[in-house]
């Protein structure tokens, strides 16, 4: 190794007379680096080897990062600009480059005619009259060099060429750090939400079959009154930890901005509703009157119905959860009049009300952060993730609205306020505001196809119990020719199946115009809207996440037997 040193001449620059120095043309170099450090890692080094070249009025200069460990130790070129620009990705040996020197004497060094004695430097067509090459470096020690190249004997380095270059290091080595601390938290974001994501499939996979058999078994023994108080507790508990997979997966969803909306003309009265039946067993088993004011008279809104529904549902639990038993919980709406007209400018204010344990104030500010779980007092044993205030929020702000909380402290009740500027014309068509009502359907053929032997049984006897004529199948392929056989109505088609998953059994059976008329339903563990969209481009109708609700089937047998457009629900 020493016996390269010889080939470093930094003496002689010295000897040479040093330019004078332009700082104009330097600052303007530096702030383009500082405005780098936002870009990708890549786009951050071409910008250093860029300005290299440019301020050192070189004819190449480059960036060389140390790569491996021990005899695997290298060097790769990964940002180059000038002559030698498209060597990107070329590696050195760690014992025949000038780097190496570099590092190891920690100090800039002067290489004329390095080809001679380094043969990783002999590029066809290619000549290096002398290369000046400077360490970068950090607080964890020097982690490559910048080097600029001449390749005319009438260009020489100097002193200047050294100052520039060394103050270019220091910023290089400042902005990789930056970077390079970025870029790992990214990539540790990303990898948290595929978990999360992931977890969420995991886990409605074993729920699924239980939710199902849990329902099935209520059925099998309607006459059994203690049975079905332990089967219903189970249900409740089950629907409990749906909510609590589904919170987590907002929260991924929250944190990388991926929450969406899709308004539609509805009824705030219906939302309320839906919110209400959601939270039901809740406030009936703590024994809480609920008060609804204000929804009277039908209240027209344009608003993302399931998400707002989710909103309040989580608000009335919330006040649910933190009232002693037999407390009393309020849900009122009022139009507030903007400019003297409020059925064309008012906005929707509705106020959740409770007398429980109130807030205290050193919470408060903190009560809509993610993971906030001592939103109230020292009630944690009440169970939740700290997800549903920070998601609601957001749910909020996406319909243009804010979500504001009182709580005089502890003991005083607490109240959450909406304002949403969501209100519809009174003139606006709408749709008959009726009642929700039990649907009951005729018997239909359906096909339920799940590699999982547990979840088929179970939801195969659940839906058998229901009425419908069901036949069960394993695997993708064995589904198409059920199909193509017994030509089902509707197909309950699992997505994450080995040899032939549920994406390409839809796109086999829209493929076939005897079974255009087979109602195709995907269920699975993944809810992303990106799930959703690739289930729909392949054919299916619809797409359910796991434990199957069979409500919601209901409703989409419904729409298809009232002859309704799909995408209703």
């Amino acid at each position: 190794m020493a016996s390269n040193r010889k080939f470093a001449q930094t003496e002689e620059l010295s000897r040479r007379p040093a330019r004078p120095a332009d700082y104009a043309a330097e600052n303007g170099a530096l702030l383009r680096l500082a405005r780098a450090q936002s870009k990708p890692r890549a786009r951050l080094l071409q910008e250093i080897a860029d300005a290299a070249l440019m301020l050192c009025d070189a004819g190449s200069s480059g960036i060389s990062l140390m790569e491996g460990l021990g005899s695997q130790r290298q060097f790769r070129w990964l940002a180059v600009a000038g002559l030698c620009a498209g060597l990107e990705g070329r590696t050195t040996a760690w014992a025949d480059c000038p780097c190496r020197l570099v590092l190891e004497s920690g100090a800039s060094q002067l290489f004329v005619r390095p080809q001679g004695q380094f043969p990783s430097l002999r590029f066809p067509g290619v000549d290096i009259a002398e290369g000046l090459v400077v360490p970068i470096p950090t607080d964890t020690g020097f982690v490559g060099a910048i080097w600029v190249m001449s390749h005319a004997s009438t260009r020489q380095f100097d002193l200047e060429d050294v100052r520039l270059l060394t103050d270019l290091a220091v910023s290089a080595g400042a902005a990789l750090t930056t970077v390079d601390a970025r870029e790992t938290s990214e990539e540790s974001e990303r990898r948290h939400s595929e978990f999360i994501a992931m977890l969420g499939h995991e886990l409605r996979n074993p729920m699924a079959p239980i939710d199902s058999a849990i329902g099935a078994a209520r059925q099998l023994c309607p006459d059994n009154e203690r049975a079905v108080d332990v089967l219903t507790i189970a249900q409740r508990q089950m629907r409990h930890l749906r909510t609590l997979v589904d919170d987590l997966l907002d929260a991924a969803r929250l944190r990388h901005g991926k929450l969406a909306i899709r308004h539609t003309d509805t009824s705030l009265n219906e939302i309320a509703f839906d919110a209400v039946t959601a939270v039901k067993h809740h406030i009936q088993s703590r024994r809480h009157a609920l008060r609804l004011t204000g929804l009277e008279t039908p209240v027209l809104v344009r608003a993302d119905h399931v998400r707002l529904s989710q909103v309040l549902g989580n608000l009335l639990s919330n006040a649910a959860k933190y009232t002693p038993i037999g407390g009393t919980i309020d849900l009122a709406v009022q139009i507030a009049a903007e400019n003297g007209d409020p059925q064309q400018h008012g906005v929707v204010v509705i106020d959740v009300s409770d007398n429980g344990i109130g807030i205290d104030s050193a919470v408060q500010p903190h009560v809509f952060e993610l993971f906030a779980q001592s939103a109230r007092g020292n009630a944690r044993a009440e169970g939740g993730l700290g997800i549903g205030l920070a998601v609601a929020k957001r749910m909020v702000e996406l319909h243009g609205g804010t979500i504001s909380l009182q709580s005089e402290g502890n003991g005083t009740g607490t109240t959450v306020t909406l304002r949403l500027p969501i209100l519809r014309s009174s003139d606006a068509p709408s749709a008959t505001l009726k009642a929700p009502q039990t649907i009951s359907l005729a018997p239909v053929r359906v096909l339920l196809v799940d590699d999982n032997a547990d979840a088929l049984q179970s939801l195969g006897m659940l839906l058998e119990l229901e009425g419908h004529q069901v036949t069960l199948c394993g695997s993708g392929r064995e589904a198409i020719q059920l199909m193509q056989e017994t030509l089902p109505e509707v197909a309950i088609v699992d997505v994450g199946m080995p040899d032939m998953d549920g994406f390409d059994v839809a796109r086999a059976v829209r493929a076939d115009s005897r079974l255009n008329d087979i109602m195709l339903l995907a269920l699975t563990g993944y809810a992303a809207e990106s799930d959703k969209s690739r289930a729909l481009a392949a054919g299916f109708d619809f797409h359910l996440t796991k434990p199957l609700s069979l409500e919601k089937l209901q409703q989409l047998l419904s729409n298809r037997a009232e002859g309704k457009p799909l995408g209703l629900v």
